[in-house]
Parts: C-alpha cells; structure tokens; sequence
C-alpha cells in the first residue's frame, strides 16, 4: 500500500465530490464557476480532519500488513463517509444530505480509480 494513494483518493474524492454537487445545484455557468471555487476551498479545510483520521486509520492497516485489500479499501471508504457525515452534522446545515450523498458517491467511485498497492507494505517509511 503506497501513501500517495490516501492523497489520490482524498483529492479525487474532493474533485468528483464538488462537480456532483455543482452538477445537480441547477446553477448557471458563472454561478456555477463562482461556487465551485468557494466549494472547493470549504471542501480543502473542512475535510482536513477526516483526512488525519484516514491517515491513521491508513497507517494502521498497513501495520496489519495481513489484510485483503477488499477490506483495506472496505475500512478507508467507510473512513470517509463516516467522516463526511460527521462534517455535515458539525455544521447542521439545511440539505445536508445532498452533499452527503454526493460526496459519499464520489469517495466510492474514487476509491476504485487507483489501485492499492499490496507490495509496499514491507516498508513502513
């Protein structure tokens, strides 16, 4: 399991996340510009914690070093949505669950466009 992989997957996750969103908000293209920027720098911050989170939860796993990496990638997705959700819920905005959903879809669909790498797990460094 190779660490630029909990870097793709958040940034991608981050990515995909935002155009689901923006995609589905109705907005026109300047509107849409305009808030896929602001989305994108709330994103960055607000996901800071949950990346930590991931990091470690990473970390671990590759310690275990003895996991299927269905579960590996099982344990980090759900590490995600837990974590967006729990974002969401810090912040009780009115449709949360738009966002929750969206972005949830897109640490999923993510998670599979890069591969982990069972290899590396000999070194820990």
């Amino acid at each position: 399991m190779n660490w630029s992989y909990v870097f793709k997957h958040w940034g991608s996750t981050l990515f995909l996340g935002a155009i689901l969103f923006i995609l589905t908000a109705g907005l026109g293209a300047e509107e849409a510009i305009v808030f896929a920027i602001m989305l994108s720098a709330a994103s960055l911050v607000f996901s800071l914690p949950t990346l930590l989170v991931y990091i470690l939860v990473f970390y671990w796993l590759k310690k275990k070093n003895s996991m299927d990496r269905k579960w590996i990638r099982l344990i980090l997705v759900s590490t995600t949505i837990l974590g967006i959700g729990i974002t969401i819920c810090l912040f009780n905005t009115i449709g949360a669950m738009q966002p929750l959903i969206w972005y949830s879809i897109a640490a999923i669909v993510s998670s599979y466009f890069f591969v982990i790498e069972k290899g590396s797990f000999e070194n820990l460094h």
